[in-house]
């Protein structure tokens, strides 16, 4: 049996952790070492806005220890990440630079979207029941050090998700400066996260209410060990975490240390923690609450092994994408009609064409997207209802899409609507000259597919297409008259011939 050996390293906000796990196509994967060492680089960049040198030094100490195990274990592959700690620091590049210098080990730093993708991975991987969950109607609350992830799953669609600067440790290092200031600090606290809160529910939730909280972070770990120290299982009811709040929030980080066996470290976060999944629960109305039980680390190992083919995914992610950017497209009030009409036809042109245009899986996903978003900007204002689409688009926060992505969505949209050709100089958001082209194929397919609804009335119902020497044939299935959209078709197939080399023609095929 052939084994591989992987090493994800967090350098995360309150802590830097390895694992180490073997792979197998067979097996599986198992973790076989774990090390965490804790160092608040957050204190820095959420006080300063940078971290000192002292604490850049003592973490490539670290990182340099972790190396050495790496080399111990004869470790075939990795993936560092940086948390928000890092990625906010404005010295971030200077200690990335220094970290592969001293350490020889490269760090990456990520959007968060793509970093709360990952921990969703390890949670559908890692909880057996997680599509019962969502099915019911489930909140993944991820907390962090910096932030606070809250997704929403509804008979099993991802229906919205929304990032809030509420990690744990950001809370305590921004109202640190008020603790000395006030007998009561922890209403403070509950003042300043119910702000976020309850704004959070005013927009999103809209007294729409969710049967389970799925919480990912060691604080609510930490908190079921509190409340069923006999360990018998990862969840808890709701009143039995209420029970437990108020004998946590009035306790000192030392004495929570000391009784419960926690590290001092994680006791001074607890209670911000605490309350923000009170606020959670209290706005949603969840029943239970399970932790999770899985990290980072556990999401970059998945992540790993699912492209090496050595496990398959345990939930599909990519629909979960498509789910919410319906929802997206809805809040916005697009014409639903208009976008499914226009998705299909663009899937259908995409399939036809696509292993000639050198085009993949995940570039159908895009255009997906760039069909459903296409017509939200109007909702803004119906002059100039593209452009306002691609900002929407830019402004919202996908799980599962990088930044590049997202730009090409954004521009597949924009550039769908002119006339020629644009110039990698002319884009807005840099895309590097790949992506650049694949943006450039999609947005010819949406060019296409937006000009053979140009009534907005639906007309065609299904095409098929053919390639005939140097055109692409698209028979249209219709009992009406298209002569508009065959006109459409005509202006704007020059963009479609530049790009792919080959014209496209509508004709009637008529039922």
């Amino acid at each position: 049996m052939t084994y591989k050996t992987f090493a994800a390293i967090n350098v995360g906000s309150g802590e830097v952790s390895m694992k180490i796990y073997e792979i197998s196509s067979k097996t599986g994967i198992r973790e076989i070492d774990y090390v965490r060492y804790y160092i608040e680089l957050g204190s820095d960049t959420y006080t300063k806005g940078y971290i000192e040198y002292d604490l850049v030094r003592e973490l490539c100490d670290v990182l340099e220890g972790f190396s050495t195990k790496m080399e111990e274990y004869r470790v075939d592959s990795y993936l560092a990440l940086g948390s928000s700690a890092l990625i906010e620091a404005s010295n971030c590049e200077l200690i990335v630079d220094q970290i592969r210098v001293r350490t020889g080990l490269k760090v990456e730093t990520i959007d968060n979207a793509q970093q709360r993708f990952l921990l969703l991975k390890s949670v559908a991987r890692g909880m057996r029941n997680f599509q019962q969950l969502i099915d019911d109607g489930a909140a993944i609350v991820d907390m962090g050090s910096g932030s606070l992830q809250i997704t929403i799953y509804d008979e099993g669609r991802l229906i919205y998700t929304q990032n809030l600067k509420l990690g744990s440790l950001r809370i305590r290092e921004i109202l640190a400066d008020l603790e000395g200031q006030t007998d009561n600090f922890v209403n403070v606290m509950e003042d300043y996260i119910g702000n976020y809160i309850d704004t959070f529910s005013r927009l999103f939730m809209h007294e729409r209410k969710v049967r389970h909280i799925i919480a990912v972070g060691e604080e609510m770990e930490s908190i079921v060990k509190i409340i069923g120290s006999d360990g018998r299982k990862n969840h808890m009811e709701r009143h039995a975490f209420d029970a437990v709040c108020g004998s946590v929030l009035a306790a000192g980080e030392e004495e929570l240390s000391a009784k419960y066996s926690i590290p001092y470290e994680l006791a001074t976060v607890l209670k911000p923690a605490i309350i923000v999944y009170k606020k959670i629960i209290e706005i949603s109305g969840a029943e239970k609450i399970w932790a999770a039980g899985c990290d980072l680390c556990d999401g970059m190992i998945v992540d790993y092994a699912e492209r090496q083919e050595q496990i398959e995914p345990a939930h599909y992610f990519a629909e979960d994408i498509i789910s919410y950017a319906r929802t997206v497209a809805a809040r916005y009030e697009s014409n639903k009609e208009h976008t499914e009409n226009v998705e299909k036809t663009a899937l259908a042109i995409f399939d036809g064409i696509k292993k000639r245009a050198g085009l993949g899986q995940r570039d159908g996903i895009l255009l997906q997207m760039a069909c459903i978003l296409h017509d939200c900007g109007k909702y803004v204002n119906m002059l100039g209802g593209t452009d306002y689409s691609c900002d929407i688009v830019r402004a919202t926060e996908f799980v599962g899409l990088s930044e590049q992505e997202k730009s090409i969505i954004a521009d597949t949209i924009k550039y769908n609507a002119w006339h020629y050709v644009p110039k990698l100089s002319e884009l807005k958001a840099p895309l590097n000259r790949k992506n650049y082209i694949r943006m450039l194929k999609l947005a010819a397919i949406l060019r296409l597919a937006n000009g053979m609804d140009r009534s907005h009335r639906q007309k065609i119902r299904k095409v098929t297409t053919t390639f005939k020497e140097k055109e692409l044939i698209i028979r249209a299935d219709t009992i009406y008259d298209i002569t508009l959209e065959q006109s459409t078709i005509e202006n704007k197939s020059h963009f479609f011939e530049e790009i792919y080399g080959f014209k496209p023609v509508l004709r009637m095929k008529r039922r």
